[in-house]
């Protein structure tokens, strides 16, 4: 009993620098709450969500948009995603921007990467971002 707690002591601590995404930064509450994808919801138009978009690319506060439910999903392979791309993914839950506003503002997203890594990040992104289906 007392190894198996050790080498899960020493697993946890060996793992620790993997788990937590590495060198890449994690997002302050005002930075994620002052960017363009929260403030999405506030959007009337297409034209908004694009230069909302292209703010956060220049900022550094890139999201992909997924439309959940009420628990948010999370999958083991999204924490590699974000850290080789560096991009977050932003789950709005029930209450999100109006679909077209945040399919327009990954659009924009969408060609950021493609810019910049090429066509390789649509192998490893998650499916269920808005708005993906059409832009492939």
């Amino acid at each position: 009993m007392v190894t198996t707690l050790k080498i899960f002591m020493i697993s946890l601590f060996l793992l620790s620098p993997i788990l937590s995404h590495g060198q890449f930064s994690q997002l302050t509450d005002e930075q994620i709450n002052c960017s363009g994808a929260s403030r999405l919801v506030f959007a009337d138009s297409v034209k908004q969500a694009i230069i909302l978009a292209n703010a956060d690319i220049i900022e550094g506060t890139r999201f992909l948009l997924l439309r959940s439910g009420i628990s948010p999903l999370v999958f083991a392979s999204d924490a590699k995603f974000q850290e080789d791309y560096k991009i977050y993914y932003h789950e709005s839950g029930c209450t999100g921007p109006r679909e077209q506003i945040a399919i327009e503002y990954n659009r924009v997203m969408f060609k950021y990467l493609t810019q910049t890594h090429g066509k390789k990040w649509l192998k490893t992104v998650r499916k269920d971002i808005l708005g993906l289906k059409s832009y492939k």
